[in-house]
């Protein structure tokens, strides 16, 4: 390898850094008081972004109303606000309360951050207009539900598979 094909390559891993993935909090929920990663597993389509987060980001968060980032683990209580019941001014705020939190956590960090963010479109809009300057990554961006399912669900089966030894049988 060259010199150059050296520092290019080093200038590209610089550039990706440390990946966190952000996964909007679903409408369902489970009720009673549970760690924020089983609250709102009662949505088929955030267990499978929980799921995919906890298998490619060693550090990933929960987008909610309530309480803007949630750490995976941390224990909350069911509530009924939910992000479509917001005005629209009321989003913005949110959305503000958001960046001001993923700026913090990136000036904590010696490495570049990516924020690898697993909800809608217009979650992406509000958070790139709240923080430009942050690196968001929408990684199912255009993709429909069924689609971002499957996307999923191809991702993490391919995972388990990987993971089963060789005479081993799959589940």
């Amino acid at each position: 390898m060259t010199q150059h094909e050296r520092v290019t390559q080093m200038t590209q891993h610089e550039r990706v850094g440390r990946r966190i993935g952000l996964v909007a909090a679903a409408q369902r929920r489970r009720g009673g008081v549970r760690q924020a990663r089983e609250q709102f597993e009662a949505s088929p389509t955030f267990r499978r972004a929980r799921d995919y987060c906890e298998r490619a980001y060693g550090e990933w968060y929960i987008l909610s109303v309530s309480h803007i980032l949630l750490a995976p683990q941390q224990v909350i209580g069911a509530d009924d606000l939910h992000w479509r019941a917001l005005t629209a001014d009321e989003r913005l705020r949110w959305a503000s309360q958001v960046a001001e939190r993923l700026r913090d956590r990136r000036d904590r960090c010696a490495d570049p951050l990516t924020f690898m963010l697993f909800a809608s479109q217009r979650y992406a809009d509000l958070l790139t207009r709240a923080a430009p300057e942050l690196a968001i990554e929408l990684p199912l961006g255009g993709l429909a539900l069924r689609d971002r399912r499957h996307w999923y669900d191809e991702r993490l089966r391919v995972r388990s598979r990987l993971l089963v030894g060789e005479g081993e049988d799959t589940p």
